[in-house]
Formats: structure tokens, C-alpha cells, sequence
């Protein structure tokens, strides 16, 4: 099986690719120490009888998932009389341990937080075990369809969604303000048009910053050349992410949405409105520090707030000519199954209990994540008390949400794309350097084909 080399993609690819996550939903927790932390005493039992079920997530600390997960666990094992033994790593540290026990084909461990980019490379190596026995095609339909796809791999389930992320349009009220600047009404069937947004943020420049001395920020994306966020530009014009077989960009990123997508967002940096100076570790902060009028941002942004009356959001745009085709960026955190465990009935019962079941419903109300679940999607959306920004967040996961690139080679794909992107924000030519993407890639991926 070629796809078995995926094994041997090395840390320093896994690390590449965790980069690429930023705000990937939830609270992370990923200060703690380099060692996991385990929330019980490893591999115990309270009687002879009773099944030990052995997770590996991560977020650690009381402020992360080892904390915020502790009345979760604690109901499900009052409920079942199983016993949930966690262990918590780093982001980084996480997929590191995971890496070198299921290459072992250790099974001391049964069930493992993925981060959505890592689904089909592990689905591929035979680490996860496929899922399809366990969930049946009515529980499945339970998820909107972005989150189901982006678990399966090859045509099989190998991991179920905890949560979801998705994008918004926010922007900074009292900027707009002072520039003078309504926003017209707006709503999921009558958007503002990215073009729209270029040029409001263009009127907001010459009045507040004439001379561009104080450095505002008329529009940008908060993950700024991260394939993350920045694919939905052309996903937005009818753009792929990647081939159907996971291994290949061309006839994908060498076409007309993405040269269209990609030649837009370059005008936008070149006319001034969106930032040159700032990676996508910083250029939110600019936002945060009222230096910016709009930003594409994350469901994560209102929480990094430090003024909320300041914010305002609605509806990420869509292009002119292409309001049907309005894409949003998504994915988040998965539970798999470890396929050498002892325990796979167990796990399943436990995964459904967190994703489906009242455990979700607890992560849910604990974390204020966006919800994977159509039945709480739509719970939101009709909630007269729920912020209207988890409303249009619920409404586009159900809507317009785009998976990222399923692929074993999600590490390699971000890398190649990540560059893509920063060159063409940095005046390279577009057609050229998709072409080289799509050449860098096929060169990258080439032992796993």
C-alpha cells in the first residue's frame, strides 16, 4: 500500500504543518510542560470488572482541555462505569507521541485528538481504525457535511468532529465611525462583496490616514498566508483545494479562480489597503489594537477582544459575479480510534458520547465552540439569546464551510502554498508561481505517489 510511506514523514513536516493551525478552535492550553499530564493514574482500573479507556489529547493545564474536559469525563464515567484515563500534551508534543507509538503499533493507548489536517495522513498509515462499523449513516448525517468529509479518508470515516471553526467579516466600529463610513444592510443571501470591502476600506484610509503615517490597515485576513484561511479566496470563485486523489496540484491551483483569487488579494496589497509588514502571528493584534477597519478573522477573534463594543461582524463577502460560490475556511479537532487497541468498542462509545451525545452538548456550553452538530447549528440560529456572531458563525459551518486540502501530505501542501501566497502578497507573479507550486509539490510528494 503506497500510502504506508506516510509513515516516515518526519517531525520536522509535522511541526510545519501545526504552524499552519492557528485558531483551530477551543482553547488550547499548549503553555504546559514538553511531558503529558495525565488527569488519573495511567492504566488503572477501579475494579477487576471495569474497562480503562486511555486518551491522548491535547491542552494542558486548568485552562486548557485537561480542565475544561475533567466534568465531562467525570459524567461519562458516573454514567458508564468506564474509566477515562487522559493524558495532555502540547500541540507539537501531542502528535510527536502519537507518531512514534503508532509506528510502534503500541497499544497502550485507545482514542486520540486529531487535529483535522492530520485525519487522512493517519487514516492512510493505518494508525486510525476506520470508523464506519461504529457510526451508521444516520449518525453521520448528524454533522454538517464539511466536518463529515474532512474525517474521511479514501472513502472511510476515520475520525469524528468535536467541533468546528469557521470565518467571519468583523470590523472596528469606531474606526468606521470616524471615517464616516455606514455599512449597508447586509445578510447570508445579500452579502458584501470582497470588492465591496476593498473599497469601503479604501474611502476609511484616505480619511483617517491620508498619508499612511499612522499606520492603519484598511482590510486583510487574520491568517495571512496561511492555506488556512487564505484558500477560501479562491474556493469563493470555485476554486479546489487539492486533486481528487489527495497528491496533486495541478489542474487545481493552476487555474482561473486561483489566478483570479490570487491577482485580487495582490492589487489589495499593492493598492495599500491590506498590510505588508505583519505575519499572520501579528497582524491580528493590529486589529485588536484598533490599527485596523476590516479583517476576515476566525470565530476565536471576539474572544481576543479587549474593547467587544468595539467589534462588529456579519457575513464573510463574496465576489462579484460569484455569490453563489461564497466559501468559508473550516475544521478543527477529531477523535480517532487507535487501531491496534483492545478496547474499540469502548472508544467508539466514548468518541460518540463527546461528539454526539451529552458530552458534546457539555463542550459545547463549556468552551463556546462552534458546534459540528446540525441539530445545535440550528439550535443556535434560532436562539434568541445567542450573540449574533454564533449565529452567522453556525450559519456558515451548516452553508458555505469548505474543508482544508484532504491529503496524507497536508504538511508538505501548506508549505508549498503557505510560500505561494506570501510571494504573490510580496509582488511575485501569480501564474508563475502557481506553476511552481504546482511543480514544488509534485517534487515534494513524489515518494508517496
Amino acid at each position: 500500500m503506497k500510502l504506508k510511506k506516510i509513515i516516515s514523514l518526519t517531525l520536522v513536516t509535522a511541526m510545519t504543518a501545526g504552524m499552519a493551525l492557528t485558531g483551530c478552535g477551543g482553547s488550547s492550553g499548549d503553555s504546559g510542560s514538553d511531558s503529558g499530564s495525565s488527569s488519573s493514574d495511567s492504566g488503572s482500573s477501579d475494579s477487576g470488572d471495569s474497562v480503562t479507556i486511555k486518551w491522548l489529547s491535547q491542552g494542558t493545564g486548568e485552562d486548557g482541555w485537561e480542565g475544561i474536559t475533567k466534568p465531562i469525563l467525570e459524567a461519562y464515567e458516573e454514567e458508564t462505569g468506564v474509566h477515562i484515563d487522559a493524558e495532555f500534551y502540547t500541540f507539537n508534543d501531542l502528535f510527536e507521541v502519537i507518531e512514534t507509538k503508532a509506528a510502534a503499533g503500541e497499544a497502550d493507548f485507545d482514542v486520540v485528538s486529531v487535529d483535522v489536517t492530520y485525519v487522512s495522513k493517519y487514516g492512510s498509515s493505518e494508525y486510525l481504525e476506520p470508523l464506519d462499523q461504529y457510526f451508521s449513516d444516520e449518525e453521520k448525517a448528524k454533522w454538517d457535511d464539511a466536518s463529515y468529509q474532512a474525517g474521511v479518508w479514501e472513502d472511510t470515516m476515520y475520525a469524528a468532529p468535536e467541533n468546528t471553526s469557521t470565518q467571519e467579516l468583523y470590523y472596528n466600529k469606531t474606526l468606521l465611525d470616524k471615517a464616516g463610513i455606514k455599512l449597508p444592510e447586509n445578510d447570508a443571501d445579500n452579502r458584501l462583496t470582497y470588492e465591496e470591502v476593498a473599497e469601503l476600506a479604501k474611502q476609511g484610509l484616505k480619511k483617517l490616514d491620508p498619508d499612511g503615517s499612522q499606520g492603519y490597515i484598511g482590510f486583510d485576513f487574520q491568517q495571512v498566508s496561511r492555506v488556512y484561511q487564505m484558500n477560501m479566496l479562491a474556493n469563493s470563485m470555485g476554486g479546489k483545494n487539492i486533486s481528487d486523489d489527495g497528491y496533486s496540484l495541478d489542474g487545481v491551483v493552476n487555474t482561473q479562480p486561483w489566478i483570479d483569487a490570487m491577482t485580487w488579494y495582490q492589487k489589495l496589497v499593492d493598492d495599500g489597503i491590506a498590510s505588508q509588514g505583519y505575519d499572520a502571528d501579528q497582524l491580528g493584534e493590529q486589529f485588536y489594537a484598533g490599527k485596523m477597519l476590516f479583517m476576515v478573522g476566525g470565530t476565536w477573534t471576539p474572544s481576543n477582544m479587549k474593547c467587544d463594543d468595539e467589534i462588529g461582524y456579519t457575513y464573510a463577502p463574496c465576489f462579484e459575479g460569484h455569490e453563489d460560490e461564497v466559501a468559508t475556511s473550516t475544521g478543527s479537532w477529531y477523535f480517532g480510534i487507535n487501531s491496534k487497541s483492545s478496547n474499540k468498542d469502548a472508544a467508539a462509545d466514548f468518541i460518540k458520547y463527546f461528539t454526539l451525545g451529552e458530552g458534546s452538548d457539555m463542550w459545547l456550553e463549556i468552551n463556546g465552540d462552534v458546534p459540528s452538530r446540525l441539530d445545535k447549528q440550528d439550535e443556535i440560529a434560532n436562539n434568541p439569546d445567542a450573540s449574533e456572531d454564533m449565529k452567522i458563525a453556525a450559519y456558515e459551518a451548516a452553508n458555505t464551510a469548505v474543508p482544508r486540502a484532504v491529503t496524507p501530505v497536508f504538511g508538505e501542501y501548506s508549505t508549498v502554498l503557505d510560500q505561494a501566497w506570501e510571494d504573490v502578497r510580496n509582488g511575485a507573479d501569480v501564474k508563475e508561481t502557481l506553476d511552481n507550486a504546482v511543480e514544488q509539490f509534485d517534487a515534494a510528494t513524489a515518494a508517496y505517489k
